[in-house]
């Protein structure tokens, strides 16, 4: 997870392959504006030209399934990634979160990601530069071929959600967000962690803190699914239905 942030993203813009890489990607953006495409925008990978991993392979080394569920076409590729690197399941969601980091700093890597009529060889250049920089398993390196293979590869943000889900089930961690009038301070913050804790039914939590002034003051609390609110704003919200209600 060390390798998430803009320091990564900074040795990666310092090297002259992957500027290269970049340079490329921008020429067949252009391409593409400068003319209409029709449904079928490119042939697939030649199969010689791209060394995928299908899902077959994913299926062969399979463990388990995620503890959760996801029949959504992104959750069953994050499922099939999941069951194919149970053994190596940290590292793996570490260079997912790491290439989700990058692709929200970098606007232009995120669009060529995303953009469908970019040639498939040029995507997969860029991948292959961006794992080989930043160091990401093989069996990530597979999955976004895959994914470049099968015209998914827009999808790849809602795959890495899903993926952490999967994760978080599995390691027994419990998102849990606070969101507060005001900015909490560090015993507050623990405070309210205790507190949390103790619903938590032995699960570790992750904890994020928001402000939101609109609450007025108390806060509010999504742990998991459950969702508790104790902000002065619902609060007022109560009183005035209650005090508008038909005095019977």
């Amino acid at each position: 997870l060390k390798l998430y942030g803009s320091s990564l993203w900074a040795r990666l813009a310092s090297s002259v392959s992957f500027f290269r890489v970049a340079k490329m990607l921008r020429v067949a953006a252009r391409s593409i504006a400068a003319r209409t495409f029709s449904v079928s925008l490119r042939p697939a990978i030649r199969p010689a030209a791209v060394a995928v991993l299908p899902s077959r392979s994913f299926a062969a080394a399979a463990a388990s399934k995620p503890k959760l569920e996801d029949g959504t076409l992104e959750g069953r590729y994050a499922t099939a990634l999941f069951m194919a690197s149970k053994e190596k399941l940290d590292k793996v969601y570490g260079d997912l979160s790491a290439l989700r980091g990058m692709m929200a700093e970098s606007q232009e890597l995120k669009l060529a990601i995303e953009t469908p009529g970019i040639e498939p060889d040029s995507k997969v250049a860029a991948f292959e530069a961006i794992c080989s920089k930043a160091g990401m398993d093989g069996a990530v390196v597979n999955f976004l071929k895959v994914l470049v293979e099968n015209k998914r590869a827009h999808l790849l943000s809602r795959m890495i959600d899903i993926f952490e889900n999967f994760y978080r089930a599995e390691k027994g961690l419990v998102l849990c967000k606070v969101t507060s009038a005001a900015p909490l301070t560090s015993a507050q913050q623990g405070q309210v962690k205790a507190a949390m804790q103790q619903r938590a039914q032995g699960s570790e939590l992750i904890m994020e803190y928001n402000t939101n002034p609109a609450l007025l003051g108390g806060l509010v609390v999504k742990m998991g699914e459950a969702v508790l609110d104790n902000s002065v704003s619902t609060r007022l919200e109560r009183l005035q239905s209650q005090l508008l209600a038909p005095v019977a």
